[in-house]
């Protein structure tokens, strides 16, 4: 039998052990194997021998996985049902599962075609929330409050973490903690803001261990926390003194005592060989020998690992010896020969020590104390705004469930309802997670008729950033959860890449990813696959040489356009690493007319349009906020240099920019052109220091922009809707005109994605977005890029793998920046975070490359010597250095050396940013007249300009409530009688304080406003009818419209005595001057397509005719809007 026949006669046995519904499993299953069909095979297959559906669960991550699971164990009952036979034998399998479902369903009559939400499919999220809600007290708040979005979660961790701060006002040990940890941050209460709410939003985490921040007994719990260090050290050093080779003691204890010998002759006892002075045998593996192991190391190795060449009498080795020298470079040269040993002996340097000094000590007790009351805050902030987010659900399920060996009364509940449970990608599981897993299983027993079944792949783990971590499916594998043994499977057929392809992979990266499983280091090895398509397939490798952005972009336009041409019915992919690295190939695919759909690239405030704008605000905002207003006069509305902000700052760190420039003195200074640019401007400058009480910021900052001449700088019609979308956001943040927190703007904005959503063969994503996906051809672009680097938290660790108690950790605060580097114990965790780090890019670059069914591309660049002769190897933190020892022979045959290489093409080289600039004179473009309204301005009976007033501040404040009045009486039932409730005034003063109007004359001009509107509508007879009768009030709705996805949300539909469907939206505006009936037109001809978007999805909901309508209550006006013309 060839190798290949062996593997796939092991992959038929795992598929076909997998569906024996009477064992438990974990598959490994990885890229195209398919594990989604073999999972439905066993859920169907599991549906057959219960009594209730709802006895099998099925867990996902995502809730796209889970509908498109349902779905298709749907389809398959449907199709059992029509009597289909496939041809496949894999479907076969199916449809045979799924006819053998039908029969059970008859029996037990459940009606599961009719009754798809039986089919307990969920995610992970969905199964806690419902878990959550059992538990009598913690189900109450998980149930009602909504979870909040990741916008409005940050924020709401920000103000946990910043009213810790208020602590420092009261007496006793808060404070106490409070204080030590700022100044352990060097008192920067941005950075402790800033950690904290990092913290908060991984509190799943840490919490289990952290505890309830009472600290009864420090002693012991630091006791234990040294005894974790202990174990680690004593862990590493058994691996060590098992691997050494004991043959080579003879030689090394007498050259260790020599050089010691020497060194403490000489005064160096200092110097680690000192510590070998003496040595009769190899240290033992225990943290009292860290220090003789470490002279070891010293004596064996250089500072950077690798095996001594040579020594002197630094190292103990004075000149005129009797041969030591000769005789260590021998011992060196037969310990070479050990695998694995210089790696074992340089990584002993990382240790940490076995104790924490006595003040990282105290500020990790500060931490245990104040973390927990943080959450405490957090969890407060959660009841006043009616929100939560999915770790507070987690959290109560966990605490519902309780643990495997003491559960709860949810878990003894669960216990007899849940029989068997399916687990999708096993591998993204976090340790809070796991913990679930655990308790659900909690007591479960092979043979006894429940079975769990665990599907995933450890090479595509890829979510650390998530708190994902591969060491748990290693686990599992190993040991089985809690108390039950899993049986492992491998699948190795691989259905998705064609054969040629499948065998690059197995060629490429076993050298990519590590030799062996080591759940302590996050580190996966390769599982060979075995191609299912035969003669298809194909990589192809473009090497670069500099680091020209533009070039590169060019060339991987041109790769693009050739496989796009070369290939007219298939579809391709673009992935990256990061974002960042299509800054200059978006342009360039659109400049070739290559169309693409981009989801999610680039975030708001990446966007040069949005950068202006944020400064525009934060100048309106913050008068004295000088980096904004400088940033404003850098912008292309102004245009200045450098060198003209310099001349204006200089020696001057006290006044505001706008005082400098009322400084003669200081503009001349500046250019020439930097003054005349400002005397353009400095009316408009001007303008934004006043405080408009009627405006809004929105209109304020979007006033200011279009006067600057904001529109002119931009280059394509999407700039302008990331414009709207940027006051959209803005709009929905500010409160009574202005900002209180300007980073809640940022963290918003930062979420805000810009995606081209619009139908494309080509696909442009990063390579975790493409996790799950599949095309037929894939270019990997800018492989030679190396990613940002990420933030520090406030607090360090990892767990031990080798246990599963909670208290089995390494933790470390993090200290001030100055002692980072020094802290022995920080530095561990940095070093054992990164290795994991290192392991999970690999794997990365695997689920990028296994997305290809046809072809991949790779396309990276290698920096170039200044002398343009030669090339240097890749950057070790790219993903081209993973990949060279398999592409670095392309490298070879492309490279011709360059006379000259070009300027700035080097990796070291800074890319000076494009200079933007609008060019003088420019001035906003006259309004063109509304259709059919003509071209002269409207006059009232006085021959005055009419004033179209509709916008305001307070008046989108009182539309607000009036819509929230409207809303009140139609749902009710009550009509215009609820308008004239005695509570009236009382409630609406409640809604303006809750919107952020203090009480006084603003508040007062508003509740008039609001008051006025509904008298209109009492006294209007369209208002009465409108607010009685049949309909809807507040309709949210969804639908397909011209092809895309639209939402909308109806202020009301009411339905005549006749029949009729209106689509009435309400309209707050007001209208000072004469024409009436030209501005009624004008807000018809405004609003005609949104109420034709609102038309198209209430005729998919209720398929009727409907009649659409805008309402003023203000002017008790009435319009109908023709929405078919």
């Amino acid at each position: 039998m060839t190798h290949d026949a062996a593997l796939l006669a092991a992959d038929a046995k795992a598929r076909d052990d997998a569906l024996d519904v009477t064992r438990s499993f974990i598959v490994q299953a990885p890229a195209g194997s398919g594990k989604t069909e073999l999972l439905i095979q066993r859920y169907l297959r599991l549906l057959a021998t219960v009594d209730s559906p709802e006895e099998v669960i099925a867990i996902t991550f995502t809730r796209k996985a889970a509908a498109e699971m349902q779905h298709r164990v749907l389809q398959a009952l449907l199709r059992a049902q029509r009597g289909e036979v496939p041809e496949a034998p894999h479907e076969r399998i199916t449809a045979e599962a799924a006819a053998t479902v039908l029969e059970r369903d008859g029996l037990h009559n459940w009606q599961l075609v009719a009754n798809p939400r039986r089919m307990r499919i969920q995610t992970l999220d969905s199964l806690n929330a419902s878990i959550a809600r059992m538990q009598p007290l913690t189900g109450a708040a998980a149930s009602g409050n909504t979870v909040g979005n990741e916008a409005e979660v940050k924020a709401l961790y920000r103000a946990a973490a910043a009213a810790t701060l208020d602590w420092l006002a009261e007496a006793g040990h808060l404070r106490d903690a409070v204080h030590e940890i700022l100044f352990h941050v060097d008192n920067n209460t941005s950075l402790y803001v800033s950690y904290l709410s990092r913290m908060l939003e991984t509190r799943d985490q840490w919490l289990p261990f952290v505890g309830s921040g009472q600290m009864e007994n420090p002693s012991a719990l630091r006791g234990t926390l040294e005894a974790n260090l202990c174990k680690v050290v004593d862990a590493h050093l058994s691996q060590l003194r098992d691997l050494f080779p004991r043959e080579l003691l003879p030689e090394l204890l007498p050259l260790a005592d020599y050089a010691a010998g020497n060194l403490v002759a000489a005064g160096k006892s200092g110097h680690p060989v000192a510590t070998l002075h003496e040595l009769s045998a190899l240290p033992e593996a225990s943290a009292d020998a860290l220090d003789a192991w470490r002279g070891v190391a010293a004596l064996l190795l250089t500072a950077a690992g690798g095996w001594r060449k040579r020594v002197n009498v630094n190292d103990g080795f004075p000149p005129g010896d009797d041969g030591q020298k000769d005789a260590l470079y021998d011992l060196i040269e037969a310990a070479s020969q050990t695998p694995g040993l210089p790696g074992l002996l340089h990584g002993i340097r990382a240790l940490p020590p076995a104790s924490y000094p006595d003040e990282q000590w105290s500020v990790l007790l500060a931490l245990f104390r104040l973390l927990p009351m943080a959450v405490a805050e957090l969890q407060q902030l959660f009841s006043s705004n009616r929100l939560t987010d999915f770790i507070e659900i987690a959290l109560a399920a966990d605490e519902a469930l309780g643990s495997a060996g003491s559960p709860g009364d949810v878990a003894l509940l669960l216990d007899y309802q849940v029989r068997h449970l399916l687990v999708d990608e096993m591998q993204d599981t976090s340790r809070a997670q796991y913990r679930m897993l655990e308790a659900l299983t909690g007591g479960w027993e092979p043979g006894d008729g429940r079975t769990l079944f665990c599907v995933g792949d450890p090479m595509q783990s890829i979510y650390r950033f998530r708190n994902a971590e591969v060491a748990q499916f290693l686990l599992a594998q190993r040991k089985g959860i809690g108390g039950l043994v899993l049986e492992r499977l491998l699948l190795r057929r691989n259905f998705r890449s064609g054969e040629f392809l499948v065998h690059w992979f197995n060629t490429v990266f076993p050298q990519v990813l590590p030799a062996v499983d080591d759940p302590a280091r996050g580190a996966v090895s390769y599982a060979e696959a075995v191609p299912a398509l035969a003669e298809e397939g194909e990589c192809r490798v473009y090497p670069l040489f500099g680091a020209d952005p533009a070039f590169e972009a060019g060339e991987g336009c041109r790769v693009i356009a050739d496989t796009l041409a070369g290939y007219p019915d298939d579809d391709m992919a673009v992935l990256v690493r990061g974002r960042t690295q299509l800054a200059a190939l978006l342009p360039r695919l659109r400049a070739a007319g290559i169309d693409y759909q981009a989801v999610d690239i680039d975030r708001l405030t990446d966007l040069p349009e949005i950068i202006d704008l944020l400064a525009l605000t934060r100048a309106i905002v913050h008068p004295c906020d000088r980096l904004a207003w400088l940033a404003l006069l850098r912008a292309p509305w102004i245009g200045w240099d450098w060198s003209d902000l310099h001349a204006l700052v200089v020696n001057d760190s006290d006044s505001t920019v706008w005082e400098l420039l009322q400084d003669p003195t200081r503009l001349q200074s500046v250019s020439g052109d930097a003054r005349a640019a400002l005397t353009r401007v400095l009316p408009i400058l001007e303008s934004l220091r006043s405080v408009s009480r009627s405006a809004s910021l929105r209109d304020r900052v979007e006033r200011a922009w279009l006067m600057l001449g904001g529109p002119a700088m931009l280059a394509e019609a999407g700039s302008v809707e990331n414009v709207y979308r940027y006051l959209d956001v803005l709009e929905k943040l500010e409160i009574a005109g202005t900002l209180h927190d300007v980073a809640e703007l940022e963290a918003q904005l930062d979420l805000e994605r810009v995606s081209n959503n619009g139908s494309a063969r080509l696909q442009v994503m990063t390579m975790h977005r493409a996790k799950g996906l599949q095309f037929d051809h894939v270019l990997l672009y800018g492989l030679g890029r190396i990613p940002r680097s990420s933030d520090r938290a406030v607090l360090s660790w990892f767990d031990l793998p080798e246990e599963h108690g909670d208290e089995e950790k390494i933790i470390s605060p993090v200290g001030r920046r100055a002692d980072l580097e020094n802290d022995p114990i920080h530095r561990f965790i940095e070093l054992t975070e990164a290795e994991k780090d290192r392991h999970e890019v690999g794997r990365l670059l695997y689920v990028a490359c296994t997305r290809a069914r046809k072809s991949l591309h790779l396309l990276g660049h290698t920096g170039m010597s200044a002398d343009g002769e030669s090339w240097r190897a890749p950057d070790a933190r790219s993903l081209l250095s993973l990949l060279w020892p398999a592409i670095e022979n392309h490298f070879e045959q492309a490279f011709e050396p360059q006379p000259e290489a070009p300027a700035g093409t080097g990796a070291d080289q800074w890319l000076q940013p494009q200079r933007r600039r609008l060019e003088p004179p420019w001035q906003l473009p006259e309004v063109p007249a509304v259709p059919g309204q003509g071209t002269s301005q409207d006059t009232d009976g006085d021959g005055r300009a009419v004033d179209y007033y509709w916008v305001g501040g307070e008046a989108r404040i009182a539309g607000t409530i009036v819509h929230r009045w409207l809303q009140f009486a139609a749902q009710t039932g009550s009509g215009v009688a609820g308008l004239a409730d005695e509570r009236l005034a009382a409630t609406t003063e409640r809604w303006l304080r809750e919107l952020g109007v203090a009480p006084g004359e603003t508040m007062a001009r508003i509740r008039n406003r609001v008051g006025e509107a509904l008298q209109q509508v009492r006294d209007d007879t369209r208002g009465r009818w409108l607010l009685s009768g049949d309909g809807h009030a507040e309709l949210a709705l969804s639908g397909v419209v011209g092809g895309a996805v639209e939402s909308g949300v109806l202020d009301r539909v009411r339905i005549d005595d006749d029949g009729t469907h209106w689509i009435v939206d309400y309209k707050t505006s007001t209208h000072e001057g004469g024409n009436l009936e030209g501005f009624l037109a004008a807000e018809a001809d405004r609003y005609r397509d949104q109420l034709a978007r609102y038309a198209t999805l209430y005729r998919a909901y209720r398929a009727v005719d409907v009649r659409c309508a805008l309402y003023f209550p203000l002017l008790q006006a009435f319009i109908e809007v023709d929405v078919e013309s």
